[in-house]
């Protein structure tokens, strides 16, 4: 007579236990989504900060070879064929070493470096059987 009362009751106790815990776990994992969504926005400002930076600075420093060479065209007693052709050698060093500099900056093996994928994906994968 009891015994079906003292089940039901445990029964009763067990799925209020697990809906608190349902309950509880799902607050958890909201708790963590918000977390993860602040951290996102974070990066995304951080990002947009460092790009408006580097525009600037990027700006800046084209604003200061440019006046430099207007000034030296202005001050050499050159002819102006001789400033042309000391304008396009410059303007060609500089297309050199802007991709240069951007074959270095966008390689991917130096990003997966930098970033530390490399050793990430080495412990996910193992280490390799050719080295």
């Amino acid at each position: 007579m009891f015994k079906p009362l003292i089940k039901g009751l445990l029964v009763g106790i067990a799925i209020k236990l697990l809906d608190n815990c349902r309950n509880l776990s799902l607050q958890l994992l909201k708790i963590e989504a918000a977390k993860a969504y602040l951290r996102g926005v974070q990066m995304a400002r951080l990002s947009a900060l460092g790009l408006l930076l580097m525009g600037l600075m990027i700006g800046l420093i084209c604003l200061g070879v440019l006046l430099c060479h207007v000034g030296l065209f202005i001050l050499l007693p050159w002819s102006l064929a001789a400033k042309a052709v000391l304008g396009m050698a410059l303007g060609l060093v500089y297309v050199v070493i802007g991709a240069v500099a951007l074959h270095a900056a966008l390689d991917e093996k130096t990003w997966l470096e930098k970033s530390g994928a490399n050793e990430m994906l080495e412990e996910a994968v193992g280490p390799s059987p050719q080295g």
